[in-house]
């Protein structure tokens, strides 16, 4: 399987990422619950300081992405240091998974559309100054979109916004004004299409308004949209389907897409996030928005493909073994490694 060309946007710089509160990440340090983690061969904790203010807690989840930008922004001294070296380790572990673009997402940070901006502008600037990568701009809102666009380097290479759609075609204008590389979704003004038709219908149309600004192809970047199997067996399916006639349409443009979504609901989700991305690519894809830590594209490449874990996955991403009874079994079994 041929990977040489694959852009991996690495998702892990996002405040949607949590930990439980009472898991094994969290421990009772001088008094007060901190986040481990390790910098420079260090073991660190990263304070879920009293001050600061977030509705997950109550539900017993720290989101530590969201921590650390708090603290790299509010605290002094070493409480500071460490906000800023939490977010340093993220990016470095991303980066030595093979990170092609780095992935940064606030949304979650806030509902506040302002402080969005603000914390995308922080964080942005951040992982700009210190690493040789470019960055990948994720967020629903425009304003941010364009506030973090604002942020990136151009030496390194030019950033990707992520993404462009007919549910916020408006958001297309940035991509020729910071030369960007873009993920254009195929979700619709209202819904998000499952079927082979809708799906290339809505691309067909906002990839019209990408070439009419002059975009080219080949920095097009297409989601189709991945959907679990554990709620249709014939999802995995219809991607590889679509993604086969996307490619073929629309010419030089990279298949992309989230594709741990396939995964959502079912046992031993690691083999299948990997054996999925093994057979997107053998049906055309060159591109992903993956965790590389967990899912480094190496590793997919070098998956045996007539192993029983590797024929099981793919049977039920296929849906020959509809709703996966067999690879539920096996993993009972513990014949999945």
């Amino acid at each position: 399987m041929d990977i040489s060309n694959f852009t991996t946007i690495a998702e892990n710089i996002h405040c949607t990422l949590i930990v439980k509160l009472n898991g094994p990440k969290v421990v009772d340090a001088g008094g007060h619950k901190s986040v481990k983690f390790t910098h420079e061969g260090r073991d660190r904790l990263l304070p879920i300081s009293p001050a600061w203010k977030s509705p997950m807690l109550e539900q017993g989840k720290v989101q530590h992405i969201a921590l650390a930008i708090w603290h790299a922004m509010n605290s002094t001294g070493d409480d500071k240091t460490t906000g800023e070296d939490y977010l340093l380790q993220a990016a470095v572990k991303q980066i030595d998974g093979g990170a092609t673009f780095l992935d940064v997402n606030v949304d979650e940070y806030s509902n506040d559309d302002a402080v969005r901006v603000e914390v995308m502008q922080f964080l942005a600037s951040f992982l700009s100054e210190r690493f040789d990568i470019p960055l990948s701009i994720d967020s629903s809102n425009k304003a941010v979109l364009k506030a973090g666009l604002e942020c990136c380097r151009k030496d390194v290479g030019d950033p990707m916004l992520n993404s462009v759609s007919l549910e916020r075609e408006d958001c297309v204008e940035l991509v020729p004004e910071f030369n960007a590389h873009v993920v254009v979704s195929a979700a619709g003004k209202e819904d998000l299409p499952t079927t082979l038709d809708g799906r290339l219908t809505n691309l067909r149309e906002i990839i019209g308004k990408l070439d009419a600004l002059g975009v080219s192809r080949d920095r097009m970047h297409l989601d189709p949209l991945v959907f679990p199997i554990s709620t249709d067996p014939m999802n995995g399916k219809g991607f590889f389907e679509v993604t086969t006639a996307a490619k073929k349409e629309f010419g030089a443009v990279k298949i992309t897409g989230g594709y741990s979504n396939i995964s959502f609901g079912m046992p031993n989700r690691k083999l299948l996030n990997q054996v999925f991305i093994h057979r997107v690519v053998e049906a055309g894809a060159q591109s992903g928005i993956i965790n590389p830590v967990s899912t480094p594209i190496q590793a997919v490449a070098a998956l045996d493909t007539n192993s029983e874990p590797f024929q099981l996955a793919k049977a039920v991403l296929e849906g020959t073994d509809m709703y996966g009874m067999e690879y539920i079994t096996a993993f009972r079994e513990g014949r999945l490694g």
